[in-house]
C-alpha cells in the first residue's frame, strides 16, 4: 500500500494497526487516512469512532478498505465522516484514481468579509460532502425510529432478554419485532430477505435492515463475515440504548459457516443485549436443527413457541 501512494504521488504515513494508527494521526494531521476494517489490536471501526469523538475527522478525509462490503456505518452514526470505500484487491490506477478524488478536490476560498459578531467556524481544509457543521439545530426524532403509535404494544418484551420464535416462517418475530419498533423502540433487522421486500411487507420506513447476502452494497453482510456481522449488531445494541434486534436468517448463516460458529455469535451478541438492557429475536425452523443444536439454541432464551400444534414435538 505504500508503494502503491508512493508511486502515485503521495508521501505516506505507515502505521501497523489502530492503537498506532491513532497516534500518528493526531501527531502528523494527514490529509487522508486510508483504514482498514480488520486489524489485529482494533478494528477499523473502534478506530472511526475514537477519530470522530476526538474531533480529527474535521481536518481529515477518511476512506474505508475493506475485502468484504460497505456495511451499514449510518447505523453507528459515522456515515458523515466516510469519504468513500476502497475494495479489495485493487490496482495501482484505481487506488491512484481515488487518491486523486480524494486529496485534489478543490476547496473554494472563503469570502474575505468582517461580520459585526465573530463566528466560530468549523475548522479543517476540507468540508465532507460540502456541507458544514450546524452551530446548535433543535432536536430531532432519532434517526431509524418508526413513527410511534398511540395504541399500546400488543407485545410486552423485557429489557436484557433474548426470545426464540419456533416457527416454519418468520411471521411471529416480524409482528413482535414491528410492535416494538412502532412503540418508541430503536430496531434493526437482519434477514435473509430483500430489504425493499421486508419494507413494503411490514411497512418499515426507517429501521435500518441489514440484508445477509453474497451482494455488494453498504447495508449487505456476507454470511461469511459472521464477526463482521456480530460486531456491527453489538455496536448498535451498545449505541442505540432502548432497541431490539431481529436475527431472521439463522439457518442460511449455519449452512455458511458452521453451526458452532453461530451459536457463539448469538452468545456474544445475547450478553451485549443483557448488559445493555436492549432485546433480542431470533427465528428458528427447528425442523432444520437436530436435538442437541436445538437445545443449545435454547439454552438461556425465552421461548415463543409459533408452530402449529402438530409441528410442536421435534
Amino acid at each position: 500500500m505504500s508503494e502503491l501512494v508512493s508511486t502515485s504521488g503521495y508521501a505516506p504515513i505507515v502505521a501497523s494497526g489502530g492503537r498506532e494508527a491513532l497516534q500518528k494521526v493526531e501527531a502528523e494531521r494527514p490529509d487522508l487516512i486510508l483504514l482498514d476494517i480488520n486489524m489485529p489490536d482494533m478494528d477499523g471501526w473502534t478506530v472511526l469512532r475514537q477519530l470522530k469523538e476526538k474531533g480529527l475527522t474535521d481536518t481529515v478525509k477518511i476512506m474505508m478498505l475493506t475485502a468484504t462490503t460497505e456495511i451499514g456505518t449510518d447505523i453507528f452514526g459515522l456515515q458523515d465522516v466516510v469519504f468513500g470505500y476502497i475494495r479489495k484487491p485493487f490496482n495501482n490506477a484505481e487506488l491512484s484514481e481515488r487518491l486523486k478524488d480524494a486529496l485534489e478536490e478543490k476547496v473554494k476560498p472563503p469570502v474575505e468579509t468582517k461580520p459585526a459578531v465573530e463566528e466560530k467556524k468549523p475548522s479543517g481544509r476540507f468540508k465532507l460532502f460540502g456541507k458544514a457543521p450546524a452551530q446548535k439545530e433543535p432536536a430531532v426524532e432519532h434517526e431509524g425510529m418508526e413513527k410511534a403509535k398511540k395504541s399500546a404494544k400488543e407485545y410486552d418484551l423485557r429489557k436484557g432478554f433474548a426470545y426464540l420464535v419456533r416457527e416454519t416462517k418468520p411471521t411471529k418475530s416480524f409482528d413482535i419485532f414491528v410492535d416494538q419498533v412502532t412503540h418508541n423502540i430503536q430496531g434493526l433487522c437482519v434477514t435473509r430477505q430483500h430489504p425493499s421486500v421486508i419494507r413494503k411487507e411490514w411497512g418499515l420506513e426507517k429501521t435500518p435492515i441489514i440484508w445477509l447476502s453474497n451482494q455488494l452494497g453498504k447495508v449487505y453482510v456476507n454470511p461469511t463475515n459472521i464477526g463482521i456481522l456480530s460486531d456491527t449488531i453489538i455496536r448498535f445494541v451498545e449505541k442505540s440504548g432502548d432497541s431490539i434486534v431481529l436475527i431472521d436468517g439463522v439457518e442460511f448463516l449455519i449452512v455458511n459457516n458452521d453451526f458452532e460458529k453461530v451459536l457463539r455469535m448469538i452468545h456474544h451478541i445475547t450478553e451485549a443485549v443483557m448488559e445493555y438492557k436492549s432485546r433480542l429475536i431470533i427465528s428458528v425452523d427447528p425442523r432444520t436443527l437436530n436435538t442437541r443444536e436445538l437445545a443449545l439454541l435454547e439454552r438461556n432464551m425465552e421461548i415463543i413457541d409459533a408452530l402449529p400444534s402438530d409441528q410442536t414435538k421435534t
